[in-house]
C-alpha cells in the first residue's frame, strides 16, 4: 500500500517542482546581492539562473535609477536602481548576436517585463523571443522615456527566451516568469486589434492597422497564420486556442475558447 501511494504522489511532486521551477523574478531594480550596483561587462555572466551575454560595448551597468510603475499596469512596482543595455543587441535574422538576456523554460509560461526606454530618439524598441526567433511580444519606443510593461503567454514547449533590444538602449528593471498564464483574454497590451472566440467563430475587431494572427493549440502547435487590415471573422474548430496579433504598436497575446 505504502509503494503504491509513493507512485501516486511521486507525479504530483515532480509536477510542481515542475512549476515553481518557472516561478522566477529576476529584479534588477532591487536585488543588489545578485545584480549589485556596478560597470558592466563585454564577457558572458550567469546571474541567479538568468543568462547575461555581454559583447560590443559594456553591458548590463547596474546604477542608481529610481523609477515607480502605476498599479495597472506594472503593479505599482519600485525601484532603486536599473540595468542598461549599453546599446542594441545588434539583431540579425530575428535574433541577437550581443548584449541580450537569456533564460530556459520547461513549457509556457507568462512573461511580465519592466523598463524604460533610455532615450527619445527612434527607432528602438524590446523584443522578447524564443530561440527560433518567434516574437512573444515587443513594443517600439513611442518617443518618451515613460515607464513601460509588457506582459504575454509563451505557449511553446522546452526552450530558450530572449530578452533584447534593438536600435538604441534600453533599461531594464525586472523580469518575471510565471507557471501561471495570464487570465482569458487579458490585455494591457498597446495593441488595438483585438481577437475574440464567440460560440464557434473568432472575431478579429478594432483592427487600426496591418495585423498579424497566429492561431496555436494549446500544445503551441501553429494551426492558422494570416495578414489581415480589416476586421473579419470566422468559424473555427472547437478547442482552447492561443492566438498572438502582432503590429506596429507592439504585439499581444490572447486566450481562445471555441464551443
Amino acid at each position: 500500500m505504502k509503494q503504491k501511494l509513493l507512485f501516486l504522489i511521486l507525479p504530483v511532486i515532480l509536477f510542481t517542482a515542475t512549476l515553481q521551477a518557472q516561478d522566477k523574478v529576476w529584479d534588477f531594480g532591487n536585488d543588489v546581492t545578485n545584480f549589485p550596483v556596478a560597470a558592466g561587462f563585454t564577457d558572458t555572466q550567469i546571474r541567479d539562473g538568468l543568462t547575461l551575454v555581454g559583447g560590443g560595448s559594456l553591458y548590463a551597468t547596474v546604477e542608481a535609477n529610481a523609477s515607480t510603475w502605476p498599479a495597472s499596469p506594472g503593479g505599482g512596482y519600485t525601484s532603486i536602481n536599473r540595468l542598461k543595455s549599453e546599446g542594441s543587441s545588434s539583431v540579425s535574422s530575428g535574433l541577437p548576436t550581443r548584449r541580450y538576456m537569456q533564460f530556459s523554460v520547461t513549457g509556457p509560461v507568462s512573461i511580465k517585463l519592466w523598463f524604460r526606454f533610455s532615450g527619445t530618439g527612434t527607432p528602438r524598441s524590446v523584443e522578447v523571443t524564443d530561440a527560433s526567433g518567434t516574437v512573444i511580444m515587443r513594443l517600439d519606443s513611442p518617443g518618451n522615456t515613460d515607464t513601460q510593461y509588457l506582459e504575454a503567454n509563451y505557449t511553446g514547449g522546452a526552450g530558450t527566451i530572449l530578452v533584447f533590444t534593438d536600435n538604441n538602449a534600453v533599461n531594464f528593471y525586472k523580469l518575471e516568469t510565471s507557471s501561471a498564464l495570464l487570465g482569458l483574454n487579458k490585455n494591457i497590451s498597446p495593441v488595438s486589434t483585438n481577437v475574440q472566440a464567440i460560440g464557434n467563430r473568432i472575431v478579429v475587431s478594432n483592427v487600426k492597422t496591418n495585423s498579424e494572427v497566429k492561431i496555436y493549440s494549446i500544445t503551441g502547435a501553429l494551426v492558422k497564420s494570416f495578414k489581415t487590415n480589416n476586421e473579419t471573422d470566422f468559424t473555427f474548430k472547437s478547442g482552447l486556442y492561443i492566438a498572438t496579433i502582432k503590429t506596429n504598436e507592439g504585439q499581444k497575446s490572447v486566450k481562445l475558447l471555441l464551443h
